[in-house]
């Protein structure tokens, strides 16, 4: 409740700092725009993202937008209130606090080191819980900047530094909280960081945009189904079914895209992977534990990002602006071909422990 009360606090400073109509600030009067392509110097509207060579620095260009500021205040608000009462939920309802607040032990900065690496493999989750973290701190950043610059129409910049600062305040309100039921993770919280400095990055640098994609593959595993029947909601430790991802579109590439089939390339991303099976969700009580490993991936993706912005180019803007949204950090399931798989097997026991 007081994540959302200061989500509508800071988005009611940005208001008063903000105009209804950007031309002149973001948009040459007069010029066209796409609301989903980037500046160039000879514009010309296109719904396609990766499109164009765009200078890595060059700041996006942002349509006249209806005035909708209180409205987008509120929902970003409610979004935060109601993934504060999930983390009650599925982190802390069924744990017994601590009798002091712990800090650190989940490893140290040689991250690699099986024993004491933040990816180790005997570690919590071998290390995924930390692409996790940058993960979510990412989404939640880009979503909340989307719905503030798109829909409610305010400015980018103070959109994305308002969208990503509440994000980072969020996870790291999780942080401390962790400290009283689990212990304060100084991974986690670089993780976070991390995430919500890409999240700025990409926001604000179109060309990075069209270049790369953070997302996360994932498919419900069998042993979180059984647990959710118990009342586990916690679909954040289902790592097994995870794969988080670094993709590179090669459709922003000009020289690929104006070959004889060169739009196929606009379909097709390069991608390196990482997850970790069997360390979460945990076996019943009274089952083997299941066999933990950790797998770092080279391959191909589908860019289900890209074919949607084409599929729905000049039949459903609505649909085209969600469907660009949610394959911007989700990879479509069973949508990656890794064509190599480095697999590491844990030389001990595991940690069992984390948040």
């Amino acid at each position: 409740m007081r994540t959302g009360l200061t989500a509508l606090l800071l988005i009611a400073v940005l208001h008063q700092r903000t105009v209804a109509d950007p031309v002149g600030g973001w948009v040459a009067p007069g010029s066209p725009h796409d609301p989903n392509a980037t500046v160039r110097d000879n514009p010309a509207p296109t719904p396609w993202l990766d499109q164009g060579p765009t200078p890595v620095l060059e700041a996006r260009a942002e349509p006249a937008q209806p005035s909708r500021k209180l409205a987008a205040g509120l929902t970003l608000a409610g979004i935060y209130g109601a993934f504060t009462t999930w983390t009650y939920f599925a982190w802390y309802r069924q744990h017994k606090p601590l009798s002091e607040f712990r800090w650190g032990g989940d490893g140290n900065w040689k991250v690699w080191n099986d024993r004491e690496g933040w990816f180790g493999s005997r570690r919590y989750s071998a290390g995924a819980d930390k692409l996790g973290h940058a993960w979510a701190t990412y989404g939640l950043a880009r979503g909340g900047t989307e719905l503030l610059v798109q829909w409610g129409g305010f400015d980018r910049l103070p959109s994305t530094l308002i969208a990503s600062g509440l994000s980072e305040l969020l996870f790291f309100g999780v942080e401390i909280k962790d400290g009283f039921y689990y212990e304060f993770s100084y991974g986690d919280f670089t993780f976070n960081t991390l995430g919500a400095g890409l999240a700025v990055a990409m926001s604000l640098w179109p060309r990075l945009d069209e270049l790369i994609d953070f997302r996360v593959q994932y498919s419900p595993t069998q042993a979180y189904w059984d647990q959710l029947e118990g009342g586990n909601v916690n679909v954040a430790e289902d790592y097994t079914g995870q794969t988080y991802m670094l993709a590179l579109h090669l459709g922003a590439f000009e020289r690929l895209r104006t070959l004889r089939y060169g739009t196929i390339f606009r379909f097709i991303d390069v991608a390196v992977g990482y997850g970790s099976n069997g360390y979460k969700p945990e076996p019943p009580l009274g089952y083997p534990r299941y066999r933990e490993s950790k797998h770092s991936y080279i391959g191909i993706s589908f860019n289900a990002q890209g074919f949607c912005d084409w599929l729905f180019e000049k039949r459903s803007k609505p649909a085209k602006k969600f469907f660009h949204g949610l394959w911007e950090v989700f990879n479509l399931p069973y949508g990656f071909v890794p064509f190599v798989d480095h697999e590491t097997l844990p030389d001990g026991m595991v940690d069992p422990g984390g948040a």
